[in-house]
Order: C-alpha cells, then sequence, then structure tokens
C-alpha cells in the first residue's frame, strides 16, 4: 500500500476512536438526553460499536466503547508495522 491510502486508514481510524471518546464524555455530561450533538455521535459510532458487539458477543454494554476504542488501537498499530509506514528509510 501507498503512505497516502495508510494516512487515509490512519485518520479514518483515528475519527472513530475520537467520536467514540467524544460520546463517552458527552454520555457522562448529559446522560440520556438526546439532542442533535448527541445524535450526532450515536449516528457514526453505532456502526463501530454493532462491530464490536459481533467481535465480542459476551461483552456487555457498558464495555463495547471500551472494547472498541481497544481494537481501532490494535488495528492502527498492526495498520503501521505490517506496511513499514512508521519506519523511516535511510
Amino acid at each position: 500500500m501507498t503512505a497516502w491510502i495508510i494516512q487515509i486508514i490512519n485518520y479514518t481510524l483515528a475519527l472513530f476512536m475520537w467520536l467514540i471518546v467524544g460520546r463517552l464524555i458527552l454520555s457522562i455530561f448529559i446522560g440520556g438526553r438526546e439532542n442533535f450533538i448527541m445524535n450526532f455521535f450515536i449516528r457514526f459510532t453505532e456502526p463501530v460499536y454493532k462491530i464490536t458487539g459481533k467481535i465480542f458477543p459476551f461483552a456487555r454494554a457498558g464495555c463495547i466503547p471500551y472494547l472498541s476504542i481497544l481494537i481501532i488501537i490494535i488495528v492502527r498499530i498492526l495498520i503501521f508495522s505490517l506496511s513499514g509506514a512508521g519506519i523511516p528509510k535511510q
């Protein structure tokens, strides 16, 4: 893969990771109230939660966001380590 494809994948995964973090923070401060901002975060993070739920069917609903972040971090590390993009060429 070329470097720009790896960077696009990396930035997309980072975006999803920060959307999950944002949803967690909003759920702490706002609670269960639905508003425009919370609906935005729910709309974009729910597909990631569904994938994580399929990978870990035994996980409780409260653990899904943390497992999602963990999966995203692992995938980002694997992409960089397998592609060699993080190693500067000499």
